[in-house]
């Protein structure tokens, strides 16, 4: 089975897996925005996703170091990583103290901070051509980088939001 969904929330996503799992669908893989699931066992498996520091490794070692522990790297596109563990397993959770989960989401944010400057750029030069030539082509093309602008900004703002709890829990 296939399914398109666009997630800008990692936690959203990852309850979302978690969910078809519980409902007897096991990620097979992703890739922009479709995810294969193939049937499992109601619950069989626990999911996590992680957008890896960098990407200067060797895959198959990233993987191989994650079976180790008990864990299948599922897919990876760029540097999103899905990985899942069998419930029966145990519990299964990539950071499981605040430090570690700000670090988390001080990546996510800088990650699409990043991604937020370069579509600003590309809206404020879509709407100067629009401007200039009056095109229809320029105006769409502008309108849909200032709408991945706004998404992406907001996840910025979502992370900046989540990592201000932590700290606040942190004390």
């Amino acid at each position: 089975m296939k399914k398109f969904r666009l997630y800008y929330d990692k936690d959203r996503e990852q309850d979302w897996l978690q969910k078809m799992s519980s409902e007897g669908w096991a990620l097979k893989k992703f890739f922009l925005g479709v995810y294969t699931f193939v049937p499992c066992k109601p619950g069989e498996y626990i999911y996590q996703i992680d957008l890896l520091e960098n990407w200067d490794g060797d895959k198959e070692d990233f993987a191989s170091f994650m079976e180790d522990s008990g864990v299948e790297v599922v897919s990876q596109w760029y540097r999103w990583v899905y990985l899942r563990k069998k419930a029966e397993d145990g519990p299964f959770e990539m950071y499981t103290d605040i430090d570690s989960k700000i670090n988390q989401y001080n990546r996510i944010k800088n990650f699409f901070r990043a991604a937020f400057i370069l579509e600003m750029g590309g809206f404020l030069i879509e709407m100067n051509a629009a401007l200039r030539t009056k095109s229809l082509l320029f105006w769409i093309f502008a309108i849909l980088a200032g709408v991945f602008a706004i998404l992406f900004l907001r996840i910025v703002w979502r992370c900046q939001w989540k990592i201000e709890q932590l700290q606040r829990e942190k004390g």
